[in-house]
């Protein structure tokens, strides 16, 4: 990851909102979190609308990946994508696709780039919706995703037959029973805390960048001279050098605000402290070495990696087998993408639900907090580093 915004640092911290906390108040949260989670403020109607268009997308998106990689009879896979393309034009669809939505079912047959077919994140969001219609049962863990033809199977939506787009939509807004609210409260609550984990994933990134593992936050100012600079170590030097923003300029960390060059080496107590509050109220299942345990097997499993030497019980059924947990930052550059991309998409989704959210297309690592305890997790006012942008800095 470049650092593009070195020239800017508030720009930095906005881009990266932290979320980070290093004066949490457990009673202040527990008060905060049973109370300060808006419902959904969406009718039954918006959110199967809306659930509808993604599943228009997600099976055009599905019939691209087809085309780009030659699986299927050519014949179906036309037949298919016209069936799409003339659901796609329902009124009710039309109307309610976002914009970036249109753009791309208005693309021609086969002409999605490696940019576009990147929506498949939007089944997390699918899910999310799905869920609050109670179509499916159970969010997956954030290391797991929804099960794609599970919520494919939950709408009943057949592109062949516009109508049962309408039978979706007319059932969502008879049968809905919405989720309790604690229930609500706890998913959106456990999608927050994943969601700042993501983040804080790009800050690590950011602070290795910066040569400042190993250093202690009490310690050496970070930005005086090498001559009086602890040594950076080796991997934070080459991954310094093959940046061509870091290389061309070796003393951005000088353009930083002091607060932030601090924060960021205290970085890792911090997600120690929001790893225990995490795993106090059930927002993870596992702390491992004073992070988010990830577990490895679902991780890996949904980015296809082959599972070997599964051992069997006697009827030949799999055996089950302990969770092997890692810690969300040893996890490798693929599956934190993946992290982050679930998280981000049932954010959205989450966000988009409680009003919070009103445009579907909205840059997804900009997201605002959907419960208001989450400001609690800020280590410093964002109007103030803005503030102090051209004043604390060496």
């Amino acid at each position: 990851m470049l650092l593009t915004a070195f020239a800017r640092p508030a720009t930095l911290l906005r881009h990266y909102p932290a979320r980070l906390l290093p004066r949490w108040s457990r009673a202040t949260f527990t008060s905060q979190a049973d109370n300060a989670v808006p419902a959904p403020v969406r009718s039954p109607a918006e959110i199967a609308t809306r659930s509808a268009c993604l599943q228009l997308v997600l099976a055009r998106w599905g019939m691209e990946m087809a085309l780009k990689m030659g699986h299927g009879n050519e014949e179906t896979k036309s037949q298919a994508l016209t069936n799409i393309s003339l659901a796609a034009q329902e009124s009710i669809i039309q109307a309610n696709l976002s914009g970036h939505e249109k753009l791309l079912m208005l693309k021609e047959d086969g002409e999605w780039n490696l940019e576009d077919l990147h929506c498949h994140g939007h089944w997390e969001s699918l899910g999310i919706l799905l869920w609050t219609l109670a179509r499916v049962k159970d969010i997956p863990p954030y290391y797991e995703m929804f099960s794609r033809p599970q919520l494919f199977n939950a709408t009943g939506i057949q592109p062949a037959k516009p109508i049962t787009i309408h039978n979706f939509i007319s059932s969502a807004e008879q049968h809905y029973q919405p989720r309790p609210t604690a229930q609500f409260h706890e998913a959106v609550n456990k999608a927050e805390a994943w969601y700042w984990r993501a983040h804080a994933q790009r800050l690590l990134q950011t602070r290795e960048q910066l040569g400042l593992d190993g250093e202690n936050p009490s310690g050496s100012d970070p930005s005086a001279p090498s001559s009086t600079s602890a040594p950076e170590p080796a991997s934070a030097s080459t991954r310094l050098e093959s940046s061509p923003t870091m290389a061309a300029n070796p003393t951005e960390r000088t353009r930083l605000p002091r607060s932030f060059l601090k924060f960021l080496k205290g970085l890792p107590h911090a997600i120690d402290q929001a790893s225990d509050l995490a795993l106090e109220h059930h927002f993870i299942a596992a702390k491992t070495d004073g992070d988010f345990g990830v577990e490895s097997g679902a991780l890996y499993g949904n980015l296809g990696h082959p599972q070997h030497n599964i051992p069997l019980n006697d009827d030949g059924s799999a055996m089950e087998i302990p969770p092997t947990w890692m810690p969300y930052k040893q996890i490798d550059d693929s599956g934190h993408f993946l992290l982050s991309d679930i998280a981000q998409h049932r954010m959205l989704a989450f966000g988009w639900l409680a009003g919070r959210v009103t445009d579907w297309d909205t840059d997804k690592t900009q997201l605002p907090n959907v419960n208001p305890v989450s400001s609690l997790w800020a280590p410093f006012n964002e109007l103030e580093v803005e503030k102090g942008e051209g004043e604390d800095k060496e």
